[in-house]
């Protein structure tokens, strides 16, 4: 599995923001050791189901509100990886448990391309305004009824 730890490269210069993607990548830990259990896995995935919708909604209206100029290729990325999340959590609930030993893997590589590569461009526009604070989880309802 490719181990990914939160360094200060990585660090869009908000601590809400970069707390969510050491949150992020703390939940993929937790699956270390842990894929024959299923009631972990499938927690792990549940919440990166949550961190998605809630996240991405978090980011994007950051960039709203800076009038970030790359905004819609960054909600394409963030559409993408939505999209990966739930077709994995829809075929380890039909029962195809070895689609979890690619979990780590593709949420690893999909955090390091993201923050490094997209994420950090839009470092220096969200760093002068006001990043809605509430928890993730709320923003994932909001997401989901949008």
């Amino acid at each position: 599995m490719d181990v990914l730890l939160w360094s200060d490269e990585m660090s869009v210069g908000n601590d809400i923001l970069d707390n969510d993607h050491k949150a992020f990548l703390s939940s993929v830990s937790l699956l270390r050791g842990s894929r024959e259990d299923r009631m972990i896995v499938l927690s792990v995935i549940m919440l990166l189901e949550e961190y998605v919708d809630g996240h991405f909604l978090r980011e994007e209206k950051a960039m709203k509100a800076a009038n970030y100029p790359h905004l819609a290729r960054h909600r394409l990325r963030h559409s993408w990886f939505r999209a990966r999340i739930k077709a994995v959590s829809e075929v380890y609930q039909q029962g195809n448990d070895a689609v979890a030993d690619e979990l780590p893997d593709l949420v690893a590589k999909w955090l390091r391309q993201h923050i490094i590569d997209e994420d950090k461009l839009y470092a220096h526009w969200v760093s002068r305004i006001t990043v809605d604070n509430r928890p993730l989880g709320l923003l994932a309802l909001e997401a989901e009824q949008s």
